[in-house]
């Protein structure tokens, strides 16, 4: 089942951030040429938020979920990973 949210038209503050990626196997974040990888089981709440959430206290875009795992911000060598899976 697919499920698909507009950014622009749904925000998500840091708190239904949390409930949605809490229980990620892991968490891919995309920061121009550097990807790093989150586990919200052995990393704090604060680190991951910070590093999902973009300046206006949203989750950052483009965020994409393929079953336990979550990919957040753009880059194009995380995408090839993604679509390689």
């Amino acid at each position: 089942m697919e499920s698909r949210t507009d950014a622009r038209k749904e925000k998500l503050d840091s708190t239904a951030t949390w409930q949605l990626i809490q229980n990620a196997k892991a968490i891919y974040v995309a920061k121009g040429k550097k990807i790093e990888i989150l586990n919200p089981h052995a990393d704090s709440q604060e680190t991951i938020l910070k590093a999902v959430m973009g300046r206006s206290g949203n989750l950052r875009a483009p965020t994409v979920r393929v079953e336990d795992n979550f990919f957040v911000g753009f880059n194009s060598d995380l995408y090839g990973n993604i679509m390689a899976h």
